[in-house]
């Protein structure tokens, strides 16, 4: 805006000093002219500033944390009346770590419409809230902001990394209290000496590296997986992503899940997750608000666990852990 002042008042300095040369009617109707322009200018781009919108369009997909998620805003004027510029400002925050960022952009406008894309990169998980936070336009010689309504914002969740899924590095096997259900169908329980070796269900076994023994029932394959949502940054993003990827991976294999999540001090959510479209679901709820204080040393009551096929995602880098 102080360049086109600067050329504003360059052109004013010349219609005064040609008035001087040349005075008469020819040179006052230069200077009046001159005088005048900067109010026609502003009448002129003031219907089509003021009626300006602004539209931010996310990937339905959402994004990864650390990795770019593409953005995009339409932005649409009425009639189409060129204006010098238009600038605006994106403002991203995550609502669940409270990360911040802004973006500015600013270039004229000279259609009925513009698309601008940017990106954001979130380096924590959460739903990221992206609005505008200023959004204005410039009349046609850019002296003047005409400060628009402001666009509509909207939210995408940032997904966790996928972290290690099925191969159980951290399982500890041949404990009991591990029964579950196969994904082939039918309960399936740790083995127990007695069992006949035909009964031992090979798959799940390799995959879990503990013996699992088919026993009567049927129903879906299903598994609890449980975690507390707090912990120190840098540890509280591995726990998710190792329980993105773990829950992934069950789904894959055909495993309904039943997720067990402790914000705070209080009572385990519990959660339903039989496909990806609810995996989805369960960290938007989860990335929506920032997790509570942890609980003091040693107040944390311990996970009420039915019997199955259980998972129990811990601070530690190893992976998840079985009771």
């Amino acid at each position: 805006m102080a360049l086109c002042w600067l050329r504003y008042g360059m052109g004013l300095f010349g219609a005064a000093l040609f008035y001087v040369l040349f005075p008469g009617w020819l040179g006052g109707y230069v200077l009046v002219l001159t005088l005048l322009l900067p109010l026609f200018s502003l009448v002129f781009s003031l219907p089509t500033a003021l009626l300006l919108r602004g539209e931010i369009l996310l990937p339905p997909e959402g994004g990864r944390r650390a990795a770019p998620c593409p953005v995009q805003v339409h932005l649409k004027a009425p009639w189409g009346l060129p204006l010098a510029r238009v600038a605006f400002q994106l403002q991203y925050e995550n609502m669940f770590s409270h990360e911040k960022g802004r973006e500015s952009h600013s270039f004229p406008l000279v259609r009925g419409e513009e698309w601008v894309d940017s990106a954001f990169t979130s380096h924590s998980f959460g739903v990221v809230q992206c609005r505008l936070r200023y959004f204005r336009g410039y009349d046609l010689l850019g002296l003047f902001p005409i400060f628009s309504r402001k666009g509509e914002g909207d939210r995408v969740l940032c997904r966790p990394l996928e972290g290690a899924g099925l191969e159980m590095g951290g399982h500890d096997p041949g404990q009991d209290g591990d029964q579950g259900k196969s994904p082939m169908g039918g309960e399936v329980r740790p083995y127990r000496p007695g069992d006949s070796l035909k009964s031992i269900h090979w798959k799940n076994s390799a995959r879990l590296q503990t013996l699992l023994v088919r026993s009567e029932g049927g129903g879906r394959a299903g598994a609890l997986v449980a975690f507390d949502l707090y912990g120190t940054p840098e540890t509280l993003q591995s726990k998710l992503d190792r329980a993105w990827g773990l829950l992934s991976g069950l789904l894959r294999q055909e495993i309904s899940c039943q997720v067990l999540v402790r914000r705070g001090e209080g009572q385990a959510e519990c959660f339903h997750v039989e496909n990806q479209g609810e995996l989805q679901k369960l960290f938007w709820t989860l990335g929506e608000k920032q997790p509570a204080a942890p609980p003091p040393q040693g107040g944390s009551a311990p996970f009420a666990v039915p019997e199955g096929l259980y998972f129990r995602l811990e601070d530690e880098e190893e992976g998840e852990v079985q009771p």
